[in-house]
């Protein structure tokens, strides 16, 4: 696998001198599910989704190299660096790795959106590796039906469940362990060094991340913001638009300082 795998896509050129504001999916998502959030954040700034290895249909073959190798191939791409970096689940832990290994193409401040995070004071267990097998299996269901939106009204339950079997079938073992180990390794991330402006973004329905690991993830970065709303899934970023761009614009304008294009 080369570089080629990742690529920038610019989703608003925003206005000469306006914030670059890049935007990271998730394991299994797509660079076009930010689409619909881009549209009601503020048109002055420069918006740029990344396409990572980890994007629906992909083969796993990329797991070579780390998720982090591969986000700094991807900011690579840019051609400033970013003043706020988005980052969306297996993303936002692909962040948190590129930071904690010291890496010098960092970003002014950051948002991890339901990332994944394991407390230090919980062991590996079998016990943990199967209730997270079951709701691996349950979240792939849950991103489907988010993505289909209001087709999900008038289709089928037998042609949905149809849909879900195929979709865990195509995403398979090596996609369950994949999220698996970056959840696991996340409790040694030495989140110390994170050191810019973080907010962490999450939901009181996420069943991938709860409030307390949130917290406490919160809780291990300098300074870090923490914001739980309870209506939030694991895809508020496709479902809950509307209220994900009102705590990115609210965040990007707290970050920044009266002087457009500096940080506070």
């Amino acid at each position: 696998m080369s570089r080629a795998e990742v690529a920038a896509h610019t989703l608003a050129p925003g206005a000469p001198g306006g914030p670059l504001i890049v935007l990271a999916h998730g394991l299994e998502d797509r660079w076009t599910s930010w689409a619909a959030l881009a549209a009601e954040l503020n048109p002055d700034w420069r918006l740029v989704a990344l396409d990572l290895p980890w994007r629906s249909g992909n083969d796993y073959r990329w797991r070579d190299r780390t998720s982090a190798e591969w986000l700094g191939d991807a900011l690579d791409l840019l051609e400033d660096r970013p003043d706020v970096l988005i980052t969306h689940s297996y993303a936002a832990n692909a962040a948190l790795n590129l930071l904690c290994d010291g890496d010098d193409r960092s970003m002014r401040a950051l948002l991890l959106l339901c990332p994944l995070y394991r407390q230090p004071r919980h062991l590996v267990t079998w016990r943990m590796f199967d209730r997270a097998r079951t709701a691996f299996t349950e979240h792939i269901g849950e991103g489907l039906r988010a993505r289909l939106g209001a087709r999900l009204l008038t289709m089928e339950p037998d042609v949905l469940q149809t849909m879900t079997v195929l979709a865990l079938d195509r995403v398979g073992p090596s996609g369950f362990v994949t999220v698996f180990q970056q959840f696991i390794a996340s409790a040694d991330l030495v989140l110390e060094k994170v050191e810019m402006p973080t907010l962490v973004l999450a939901g009181g329905s996420d069943a991938l991340l709860s409030s307390e690991a949130a917290t406490a993830l919160a809780d291990r970065i300098a300074g870090a913001e923490l914001q739980i709303h309870e209506d939030y899934d694991h895809f508020c970023h496709i479902r809950q638009v509307s209220g994900v761009a009102a705590n990115i614009t609210e965040y990007v304008a707290g970050t920044l300082t009266p002087t457009v294009g500096e940080f506070r």
